[in-house]
C-alpha cells in the first residue's frame, strides 16, 4: 500500500485540529485542557524548527556560496535576487492600496467597536508602542549598523538576528573563496557534511508536524475570542485574504508564463511549506520545508535555493506589504484621516523601505504600520485605536502572511534560476 505523502497528512492534522479546538471550545474545561496539555507539542514542534534555523542557514549559505566558485557568480544571483524581491514587494503594496481603496471597508467599522477595541488594548499598546519608538530612535541607518555584529556567538544565539548571521556567513564564505583552491578543500568537506546532517534533522523533525499542526490550530480555535470584533472588522479581514490570494496566484501565473509549466505546478511545489507556513506563522520555522518544496518540487538548484531562501526569509515580507498598505488605508477611513493622491505614493514608497529597514526588529510587522501611517500624517493620538483594530484580528491573518511570504520566497527563487540558467527539469 502506497504510503500517505506528508503533505496529506499535514492537511488531515489541520482538519482534525479545527474539529478538536470547536468540540474542546464548547465544554467548560476544554479550552484549559487544550493549552495545558495540547498546545505544549505544537510550541515544541516550532522550537525544533527554529532550533535548526540558524545552523540550517549557516550551512546552506556557505555551501550555496562556495559552490559558486567565483564571486562574479555571486553578484549576479544577488543582484537579480534583490531586484526582484524589492519588485514584488512594491507590487504587493500597489495591489493593497488598489483594493482597499475600491471595496472601502473602513466604512463598515462603528463608533461602539472602536470604544471596546481601544478599552480592551490600551494596555497592550503602550508596550508595543515603546517598541516602536526604541526602534525609531535608532536611526534611518541602524539596520545597516545592524548587520555587522560584534560578537559572532552573541548573534547566533538568537533567531532575530539572522540578517546578522547572513551577513556573517556570506563574509567568511566570500573569504573561503578568495583562497588557493587546495586550500578551500578541507573547509568545503566540513560544509558539504553539515549540510547533508542539517537535511537529514530537517526530515525527522518533518515526521512530527501533522501531530504538531493539530495541536496549533486546536489551541489557536479555543483562544480566538471577542467574536464580536471578529465580525466588525470582518470586511478588513476577507478584503486582506482576497489580496494575499491574488498574489499567490499572481506567482504562479508568472512562474507559468517564464516555465512553461501548467498554472498549477508552482501551487503544487510549494502546497507543503504553505501548510507549515500556515500552521507556525513564522518564514524562519518554515523555511528548511520552503527549501526542500524549491529544490525537490520546482526543481530549482540548491545553490540558488541556498542563497534566496534564507535571505526571502528575512527580508520578503510581500505579505506583510499587502497588510501595510490595506491597514493604514482602512485605519484612515474609519477614524477620518484623509488621504490625498501624495500620501497614498508617499505609502508605496514608505511601505517599501520599511519592509526592509524593519525586517530584522522585533514586532516589525507593528514597526512597518506605524511608520507608514506617521509618513502620511496619521494624528499620534489616535495611534493607539488604530493598531488595536488591526491587532484584534491579526493573529489568523498573520497565518496567511507567513503563507504568501514563503510562496514570494518560492517564486523569486524560481525566476532567479530560470534567469541563470539553474532550473532543473522536474516533472510537472
Amino acid at each position: 500500500m502506497k504510503k500517505l505523502a506528508l503533505h496529506w497528512k499535514i492537511l488531515i492534522g489541520m482538519v482534525l485540529g479545527i474539529i478538536i479546538g470547536l468540540i474542546f471550545a464548547k465544554l467548560d474545561w476544554g479550552p484549559q485542557f487544550i493549552k495545558e496539555w495540547v498546545k505544549p507539542f505544537g510550541q515544541i514542534f516550532i522550537n525544533l524548527l527554529k532550533l535548526i534555523a540558524i545552523p540550517l542557514v549557516i550551512v546552506s549559505l556557505a555551501k550555496g556560496i562556495t559552490d559558486l566558485r567565483d564571486l562574479a557568480a555571486l553578484s549576479r544571483i544577488g543582484g537579480r535576487t534583490i531586484l526582484i524581491y524589492l519588485m514584488t514587494t512594491v507590487t504587493a503594496v500597489i495591489l493593497g492600496l488598489f483594493l482597499v481603496n475600491y471595496f472601502q471597508p473602513g466604512s463598515n467599522v462603528s463608533p461602539e467597536t472602536l470604544t471596546e477595541l481601544s478599552k480592551d488594548y490600551t494596555s497592550d499598546m503602550s508596550r508595543r508602542l515603546d517598541v516602536v519608538e526604541s526602534q525609531e530612535r535608532k536611526g534611518p541607518l541602524s539596520f545597516l549598523v545592524g548587520l555587522v555584529p560584534s560578537n559572532v556567538i552573541g548573534a547566533a544565539g538568537n533567531n532575530a538576528n539572522m540578517l546578522q548571521i547572513i551577513f556573517v556567513t556570506v563574509f567568511f564564505s566570500i573569504s573561503l573563496l578568495l583562497l588557493p583552491a587546495d586550500r578551500q578543500k578541507p573547509m568545503k568537506k566540513l560544509i558539504d557534511a553539515g549540510n547533508t546532517v542539517m537535511m537529514k534533522t530537517v526530515d525527522v523533525i518533518m515526521l512530527f508536524a501533522p501531530y504538531a499542526v493539530l495541536a496549533l490550530l486546536a489551541s489557536l480555535i479555543v483562544e480566538t475570542t471577542n467574536g464580536e470584533l471578529f465580525v466588525a472588522l470582518l470586511s478588513y479581514s476577507a478584503l486582506l485574504m482576497f489580496g494575499m490570494l491574488i498574489l499567490v496566484l499572481l506567482y504562479a501565473l508568472i512562474v507559468k508564463l517564464f516555465t512553461k509549466k501548467p498554472f498549477g505546478f508552482f501551487l503544487k511545489g510549494m502546497f507543503p511549506a504553505q501548510l507549515v507556513a500556515l500552521s507556525t506563522s513564522s518564514s524562519m520555522a518554515t523555511l528548511p520545508v520552503t527549501m526542500e518544496c524549491v529544490e525537490d518540487n520546482l526543481g530549482v538548484e540548491k545553490e540558488i535555493s541556498s542563497f534566496v531562501c534564507p535571505v526571502g526569509a528575512t527580508i520578503n515580507m510581500d505579505g506583510s506589504s499587502l497588510m501595510q498598505a490595506i491597514a493604514a488605508v482602512f485605519v484612515c477611513q474609519v477614524l477620518g484621516h484623509d488621504l490625498s493622491i501624495a500620501d497614498q505614493l508617499t505609502i508605496v514608497l514608505t511601505g517599501t523601505l520599511a519592509s526592509i529597514g524593519a525586517a530584522a526588529a522585533p514586532s516589525a510587522g507593528i514597526i512597518m504600520l506605524v511608520i507608514v501611517l506617521e509618513s502620511v500624517g496619521f494624528p499620534s493620538e489616535k495611534l493607539a485605536v488604530a493598531l488595536a483594530m488591526i491587532l484584534s484580528v491579526d493573529r489568523p491573518l498573520d497565518m496567511g502572511r507567513t503563507v504568501v511570504n514563503i510562496s514570494g520566497d518560492g517564486f523569486v527563487s524560481v525566476l532567479v534560476a530560470k534567469s541563470l540558467g539553474k532550473l532543473k527539469k522536474i516533472k510537472a
